[in-house]
């Protein structure tokens, strides 16, 4: 079996702590990534680096590879795909991993930094040459270790894609945000599903000039079933307590549909710069 072993810098490993459900009444009351030079534009698009493993005591005779996809996207969101498998066995005994953060860029240090996509926020040096990427680690006191990546081509990514297709993955681990209105009232959510089986959901109403806030936590698990799979919000004060919801991936959007209902659904996105600074704003308006 393939060793669980996600050496690469920038691999995620999301862990949030749950918080209690709190209900708050609010009422009116130097982005460091430098814009519009070469360097950050010619970064975004997508790029793929492959990492080969050998251990003398790996059971899988040849060691295995692991294919890393990257891509620096629009307001600041990065998405990391991870793939790691032997080449000698069926797709089915592979693994996939997505994960998606935060990412700034630090043209005059020549850096990146990256928030959400691990347990604390990475900093990688950059370089880029042509068609291809450097990435090397900044840490003191640990050896250098530089991976390149190059201009992924329609057919890498069409390759991976039928990947995404087959394996199944935890694809909802993650910052999620969606923003609905209604009849003049919009609610903002943000959801922040862990790895440790957990959900917080902050949730923003805004009618006018009132906003309230309102902060929760749901314990959570997974069915795969003929439909598809569904993902369960148990109530932490009563675990038979249950909302559920069919959930997919697709183009890195997370959908949520009601069982009951196919035609009610909810589309996230991952959360970005714009996000964020807007949730700043409604926090400035709440009473503590």
């Amino acid at each position: 079996m393939i060793r669980r072993q996600f050496q690469w810098m920038l691999v995620a490993i999301l862990i949030c702590g749950l918080t209690v459900t709190t209900t708050t009444s609010c009422s009116k009351d130097n982005d460091s990534e430098q814009q519009g030079s070469g360097k950050t534009e010619t970064l975004k698009g997508d790029w793929l680096a492959q990492v080969n493993h050998y251990d003398e005591d790996d059971e899988i005779v040849g060691g295995y590879s692991e294919y890393v996809l990257l891509n620096f996207g629009e307001d600041g969101v990065i998405t990391q795909r991870v793939y790691m498998g032997n080449a000698g066995t069926p797709l089915e005994y592979w693994e996939r991993m997505l994960r998606h953060g935060i990412y700034t860029v630090n043209e005059a240090a020549g850096t990146i930094t990256t928030q959400n996509l691990s347990r604390k926020d990475a900093t990688v040096k950059y370089s880029i040459s042509g068609d291809k990427l450097s990435l090397s680690t900044t840490e003191k006191d640990v050896a250098t270790k530089t991976v390149t990546f190059h201009r992924s081509t329609k057919d890498e990514l069409a390759r991976f894609s039928m990947y995404d297709s087959k394996l199944k993955g935890d694809d909802y681990v993650g910052k999620w945000f969606v923003t609905n209105e209604h009849s003049g009232l919009f609610t903002h959510v943000l959801l922040d599903l862990d790895e440790d089986s957990g959900v917080t959901v902050t949730r923003y109403s805004v009618y006018e000039d009132d906003v309230t806030r309102t902060i929760y936590s749901r314990s959570v698990s997974t069915l795969d079933e003929e439909d598809g799979q569904k993902i369960v919000f148990h109530d932490p004060a009563d675990y038979s307590v249950i909302e559920s919801y069919w959930w997919s991936v697709t183009d890195n959007q997370l959908k949520f549909v009601k069982p009951e209902y196919e035609e009610v659904y909810t589309v996230y996105h991952p959360l970005t710069k714009s996000d964020i600074k807007l949730m700043e704003e409604l926090n400035k308006k709440c009473k503590d």
